[in-house]
């Protein structure tokens, strides 16, 4: 959004939330045959703030299964398809589900594997633009919150080293047709921040010449680091600083920071989250038991001063 755009995010996706009433207005259709689907499947305000569940799937999509028989020699697998409901509407199978709360600017969620922030983010943005409320030169851009006693510690203590490990590959199954019959391939696309880092150091065509198939599985990770060695100028320290807060948006599991002053500060301590535990039945969670934690852990932050208003 424009910096001279006053309308918070929650009243900007409230809004479009209400031009795009049907779910079906609010679908965004991905992939190359146009299978995968994103969506709000739910949303509501509870409490002055706005809350939505966002979904994922792949049309048609069937589960594999297998006998759970302790006597047989062999076991088959089978492929299932989901079942008609009530209304005999067929459904599907849910890859991912990301629960998410609105207060003005601030945005919270429980995220699954499958659906994080990064996905949330680009399906914002779609609505958004889909429901005329941003503009295609426009765009929201979610970023974690460090809690200030963190940013402190980094003002006053100084980065010496930003350590960046990620896995090499990140393969993204893609469906190919081929023409005959309809018939379809299976052939996955190689990318993520290791290949890509690899990409630029040795070059694009060298490396997707290699046989990248083979490092699948494989264990193998990408570390960059960035660092000085003995001493370093003022400015330097603050430049090192500002990519220490810069990579807060990656996964905590891919950052370290080592300070100048002694001690590390690891992934985790560069966003602001928390456990929660919620209620379920058959395994279904309870949105208004999700909701109503989230809301209340969110103000808490805010009331305890550890991020702005």
């Amino acid at each position: 959004m424009t910096p001279d755009d006053k309308q918070p995010l929650q009243a900007k996706l409230g809004e479009s939330l209400s031009k795009l009433k049907k779910v079906g207005a609010r679908k965004e259709i991905l992939g190359n045959d146009g299978s995968y689907v994103r969506a709000v499947i739910y949303h509501r305000v509870y409490a002055n703030m706005l809350f939505g569940i966002l979904a994922s799937y792949e049309r048609g999509t069937h589960q594999l299964t297998v006998a759970d028989d302790d006597d047989a020699e062999m076991l088959s697998v089978e492929q299932v398809a989901p079942p008609k409901n009530d209304e005999n509407k067929r459904q599907e199978f849910l890859e991912g589900v990301c629960y998410f709360g609105v207060f003005k600017n601030h945005v919270v969620l429980v995220p699954s594997r499958a659906l994080g922030a990064k996905p949330l983010e680009n399906h914002l943005n779609w609505i958004l633009l889909h429901a005329g409320l941003l503009d295609k030169n426009n765009r929201v851009g979610l970023s974690d919150q460090i809690a200030t006693a963190t940013r402190e510690r980094i003002s006053k203590s100084h980065v010496k080293e930003v350590e960046i490990g990620a896995p090499l590959l990140d393969t993204q199954e893609l469906k190919i047709e081929t023409g005959d019959k309809g018939q379809q391939l299976t052939a996955f696309e190689y990318g993520g921040f290791g290949i890509d880092i690899l990409r630029q150091l040795l070059g694009a065509d060298k490396v997707n010449s290699m046989r990248l198939a083979d490092a699948v599985d494989g264990n193998i990770e990408v570390s960059l680091k960035i660092r000085y060695k003995r001493s370093t100028t003022v400015k330097a320290h603050k430049f090192l600083d500002n990519i220490a807060l810069a990579v807060r948006n990656l996964d905590e599991d891919e950052v370290r920071l080592k300070l100048a002053g002694g001690g590390t500060v690891q992934g985790s301590e560069l966003k602001l989250s928390a456990p929660i535990s919620i209620q379920a039945r058959d395994g279904i969670p309870n949105p208004d038991d999700i909701f109503s934690k989230m809301r209340d852990w969110l103000l808490q932050q805010i009331d305890n001063k550890i991020i702005e208003p």
